[in-house]
């Protein structure tokens, strides 16, 4: 054995330690937001092969379930739809009302400014 202890430079100390907390973080980030961080990491590299196919059937039929299960119903729609358009022929006439607003002010401001102007004048 040497006598020598090993040189190592900086980076190489970095990289050795990223190593082991990029995994580590990556693993608690996942657990901290309810999943199972090793369960993805076995995904993402391809370990995870014991799935069987009565498994995968089973969870494609469950995500079949669930979507009739969000379809809402004709009528929703429809209520939904009237709902939507009472709103818009309300914001539309707001909108209009707003607009003749806006045009009376600039005629009385033009007026004020005429007659101020009129009055320096003087």
């Amino acid at each position: 054995m040497s006598k020598r202890p090993i040189r190592v430079t900086g980076f190489t100390r970095f990289f050795i330690v990223m190593l082991l907390v990029a995994p580590l973080a990556y693993i608690g980030a996942n657990y901290y937001n309810g999943e199972d961080g090793i369960e993805k990491i076995k995904s993402l590299l391809h370990f995870n092969k014991t799935t069987t196919a009565v498994e995968t059937k089973q969870n494609t039929s469950d995500n079949d379930a669930n979507k009739i299960n969000e379809t809402p119903s004709t009528k929703a729609l429809e209520e939904e739809n009237e709902k939507l358009r009472e709103e818009l022929e309300f914001k539309i006439k707001r909108n209009d009302e707003l607009y003749r607003e806006n045009e009376e002010l600039k005629r009385k401001l033009e007026s004020s400014e005429k007659a101020l102007e009129e009055s320096k004048s003087k």
